[in-house]
């Protein structure tokens, strides 16, 4: 998630969550429904418990030079107007909470995993980069990686912006969320203030690219070619041969390239295909995500990289 000033862009998403996994019921296990092993699903263990966060915020905010805004130290579930803590620097404040808060949401765990990720808040390019650093360092751990969800409260557009591309261009983000406050109040308050309307899903967009597609697109970024040339080129390709064997002209130009031509990802040009606008725009993105896939690099491992430091890990313990 981003962060900003209010620490409860972090402890009011925990909060709910501990919240619904402490309760456990029907809704609650149907909430938690794609998260954890199919085995302890199957049989009947909890899931959904957090084992890390991960917070992409400023220079500015990470040194204490910009402190955390004053909060109300509300019941969970409940809007309160008493009086508010002294704003302090965040690391401080997120310390004393997480370890207050995080116990109830660990899976029996005795601490947890904060990585700090320093962003520039005027630089997409910059912030897209260590964004998709971590999201392909998570992603590569273990056979099927980490289950990361992504918060678009906090921070700000930059970082939000980057933490939706990340997450439609590399197809790892399991859910996209948006936490709202009802009120001047309820957004002043650091737990989560009301079950109801608090927490909105949003829908992630894998773009489809495929090999296939990649393949295509490919070809077309050196020269302009016919449906059917371009089918014969991947064919005869030593690499690409293999991913359309079998499939006739007809089906290739509908599964394929009808698609990619309704994205805007090729376009028709003198009877044949190019490049279209919309690839120009997401190449870079994607060649980017490509080449720190190869890295095989984990977030523990990225964090201690000299090279990077930009990211840091904090273990917050609560016993």
């Amino acid at each position: 998630m981003g962060l900003g000033r209010s620490p409860g862009t972090v402890i009011g998403p925990l909060t709910y969550l501990a919240h619904r996994y402490q309760r456990w019921n029907v809704d609650d296990q149907r909430f938690f429904a794609r998260s954890g092993e199919a085995s302890q699903r199957q049989a009947g263990q909890k899931v959904g418990d957090v084992q890390a966060l991960v917070l992409f915020t400023t220079l500015e905010v990470l040194s204490g030079e910009a402190k955390a805004f004053d909060y109300v130290n509300n019941p969970p579930g409940e809007i309160a107007t008493g009086p508010q803590q002294s704003g302090r620097p965040m690391k401080e404040v997120l310390r004393e909470l997480l370890r207050r808060e995080w116990p109830a949401i660990s899976g029996g765990r005795k601490k947890g995993a904060i990585f700090c990720c320093r962003v520039d808040r005027r630089d997409i390019s910059t912030t897209y980069e260590r964004v998709v650093r971590v999201v392909a360092a998570l992603a590569s751990v273990g056979g099927q990686g980490k289950e990361m969800w992504a918060n678009l409260t906090g921070g700000n557009n930059v970082i939000n912006l980057a933490l939706e591309l990340a997450a439609t261009l590399s197809g790892n983000v399991s859910r996209l969320y948006y936490v709202q406050a009802e009120n001047e109040a309820a957004e002043k308050c650091v737990r989560y203030t009301a079950e109801e309307d608090y927490w909105v899903d949003l829908p992630v967009m894998p773009l489809a690219l495929d090999r296939v597609s990649l393949a295509v697109l490919d070809l077309l970024g050196q020269q302009r070619l016919a449906a059917k040339d371009l089918h014969g080129k991947l064919l005869s390709h030593e690499q690409y041969w293999n991913l359309v064997q079998g499939v006739h002209l007809e089906v290739f130009q509908e599964i394929y390239l009808t698609p990619l031509w309704k994205q805007g990802l090729i376009a028709e040009a003198e009877g044949g295909y190019v490049v279209g606008p919309q690839w120009d725009l997401i190449r870079p993105y994607q060649e980017l995500l490509q080449e720190v896939r190869k890295a095989g690099q984990t977030i523990e491992n990225l964090a201690k990289d000299k090279n990077k430091n930009w990211l840091e890990e904090e273990k917050v313990a609560w016993n």
